[in-house]
């Protein structure tokens, strides 16, 4: 045992950490990897006057992680693989939350969900789920003529193209997602729902497939099953004793990728992604008592149907649900010149329209280089992106007040610049610094409490005025 996993760290050190990929495996032989990052950061975030300093050990040039990859070679062109991925916190040791399912309580499940369900916005695991393969859990089918099948936690198809195309990766305080998952996208995506790792990243309960190279062109289908019961009609309820996460159907995903790449120094790609919301705009109470222990105002809480003032709040709020179909389209490409390469992005992201709310549309388009020179690596960015909502909150006060705390009238923006140098101090640990500001422009009305955001909050931004948050990022990263 002592000599196969000396073989197998070898290995990972010969080969270097692996990167999920949203093209088809290759049948590379037989064998297991270990592999992983290990990126600890200074970070320092500064909004409105507050600020704070805070080592960052989620990764922010590339992503902390640990992982085991496999193939076995079958014979006949078949092969068979695993990939397992967890994120961790390098700073302090922690894992990752990952998710049950694509619902807006689906990454608070095992942990006593059904007694105290609670919201992805109101509180955090904090790492107490341990580690978790939240970043990929996926065995597949490998093909040389078909592709691969792949089954299990894996990227959704649209998220490639925000990654691809972004300098810095979607990671660290130059990340692109601070603006497409930021305080704008339609009803809080990027935190509900349905949590920490949401549906814009990754999909739990996913089978795809991914076509081989077929003269340049590559494609990537995928569908999240929602796993509800047939007969839920209210989230967090019970029926016959089975838990609804949400109503029937809440939380299917389906997606797809098409990408082209000329092999040489052209690649684009476009995407689109569809996760199924019901109607219910509130939450039922929980269908169990909720223990009221340990807290000290006197709020009356709804427990089954019951008013009941205790001695304490309730530990848990009863999450709002998310109502209207999330649709997602993005496009992007790179065109590489020598040691330069520039990129662009653009898509949109949209809540349909229903019953108690408006439809909401985020537009966000994204320019970039990444040029290398020796040791060096310098990179830019500027990503943008509007809100517009079909019908203003101004003439649509009953909708507003029913569900749609979320709206923002026409004229709300996003912008962030960033830019950034990593320096190689070998083939597998450089030193990096990035630098980012994003300011938050409001319209002349705001349905909710909207702030500037790059992972510190500041205050809430008033009509027609604008808050700028700046981050810095130093850090060391290395390869294993």
């Amino acid at each position: 045992m002592k000599k196969t996993l000396v073989a197998l760290a070898a290995l990972a050190a010969a080969t270097g950490a692996f990167a999920q990929s949203p093209n088809a495996r290759a049948i590379d032989g037989s064998g297991v990897t270990i592999f992983g990052v290990a990126d600890a950061t200074i970070t320092r975030l500064s909004t409105d006057g507050a600020a704070i300093t805070q080592l960052s050990g989620d990764g922010r040039n590339e992503s902390t992680r640990l992982g085991f990859r496999g193939v076995e070679d079958m014979g006949g062109g078949w092969g068979a693989g695993f990939w397992l991925e967890a994120a961790y916190d390098q700073d302090r040791g922690t894992g990752s939350n990952t998710t049950l399912n694509t619902t807006n309580t689906g990454d608070k499940a095992f942990f006593n969900f059904q007694t105290n369900p609670v919201a992805p916005s109101v509180q955090s695991l904090g790492g107490r789920q341990g580690l978790t393969f939240n970043r990929a859990a996926v065995v597949s089918l490998l093909s040389k003529d078909i592709g691969e099948i792949r089954v299990g936690r894996d990227y959704a198809p649209s998220f490639w193209n925000y990654t691809v195309y972004d300098p810095f990766g979607t990671v660290g305080v130059g990340s692109a997602l601070h603006v497409i998952g930021g305080s704008l996208t339609p009803f809080g995506a990027q935190n509900s729902p349905p949590g920490g790792s949401y549906a814009l990243v990754r999909n739990s309960n996913s089978i795809g497939w991914l076509s081989n190279n077929m003269s340049g062109f590559r494609l990537q289908l995928q569908m999240a099953l929602a796993e509800q019961p047939t007969s839920c009609g209210t989230p967090n309820s019970a029926v016959n004793t089975n838990f609804c996460y949400g109503q029937s159907g809440d939380g299917k995903s389906i997606g797809a990728r098409l990408n082209y790449n000329n092999g040489r120094n052209f690649d684009a790609s476009v995407a689109l992604q569809q996760v199924n919301y019901g109607n219910v705009a509130t939450q039922a109470a929980p269908t169990t008592a909720v223990t009221f222990a340990g807290f000290t105002d006197t709020t009356v809480r709804t427990v089954a149907g019951t008013a009941v003032t205790a001695t304490a709040a309730a530990p848990f709020a009863n999450p709002t649900a998310y109502v209207g179909n999330l649709n997602i389209f993005n496009a992007g490409a790179a065109y590489t010149m020598g040691a330069t390469k520039l990129v662009a992005t653009w898509g949109t992201i949209n809540r349909d329209a229903n019953v108690t709310t408006v439809q909401q549309k985020l537009m966000h388009t994204g320019i970039g280089v990444v040029h290398s020179m020796g040791a060096w690596t310098l990179k830019a960015s500027y990503n943008m992106a509007n809100r517009t909502d079909g019908t203003r909150l101004s003439d649509n006060t009953a909708g507003n007040t029913a569900g749609n705390t979320a709206g923002f009238e026409d004229g709300a923006r996003l912008q962030q610049t960033a830019i950034g140098a990593v320096y190689d101090l070998s083939k597998r640990t450089a030193i990096y610094g990035t630098y980012s500001s994003n300011t938050l422009t409001t319209g002349a009305i705001t349905g909710a409490a909207l702030r500037a955001n790059m992972g510190f909050a500041g205050p809430a931004v008033a009509a027609n005025t604008s808050s700028t948050t700046t981050g810095l990022d130093v850090g060391v990263r290395h390869r294993f």
